[in-house]
């Protein structure tokens, strides 16, 4: 999961390795805190996947968060809990271990820039059409380089450096 923002417009944008699940407008002038992201964000991804998975909705999924303080609140977590959602920590100091930041990030920043949105309906369509538009291998690469990644991390004992696209693809 991961955020973008643009022109004052935040999203929440998860994604698996089949490829996009849901986008999530933050309402506008809000600030994302624990509740907000229980209510508006975590609330919706649960009807998502009820709707896509209705025996079992949330049960089982596996949700990578950053360390964002929003992420790690209680009421996030009293949220998941019953849901049985599988949590994911997330190392801290580590971004070139997320997702979004490496590979879903770098493509909506290229393919929004220079463009203009007459409405937050419009940059959401424009989002949509640019998750769609990637291809299906491209998430499962995006999950295989993730392991990679992590198993860099490990190697170097979770030391930071840099050219990790340079050592992850290298091997």
């Amino acid at each position: 999961m991961g955020y973008k923002t643009h022109e004052k417009v935040m999203y929440g944008i998860f994604f698996t390795n089949q490829g996009p699940a849901i986008q999530i407008a933050v309402p506008k002038g809000k600030c994302v805190n624990s509740k907000l992201y229980r209510g508006a964000v975590l609330k919706k991804l649960k009807k998502y996947f009820i709707r896509r998975k209705p025996a079992t909705g949330l049960s089982g999924i596996r949700l990578l968060h950053d360390n964002a303080s929003s992420h790690k609140a209680a009421i996030v977590r009293e949220f998941l809990r019953p849901e049985k959602v599988v949590e994911i920590a997330h190392p801290p100091y580590s971004p070139d271990l997320a997702p979004c930041d490496y590979f879903l990030f770098p493509r909506l920043k290229k393919y929004l820039t220079w463009r203009k949105y007459k409405t937050r309906k419009d940059l959401g369509s424009a989002i949509f059409k640019c998750l769609k538009g990637i291809p299906r291998k491209d998430y499962e690469n995006a999950f295989k380089n993730w392991i990679k990644r992590l198993k860099l991390c490990i190697t170097h004992k979770g030391e930071y450096f840099e050219g990790i696209r340079q050592l992850v693809f290298r091997n």
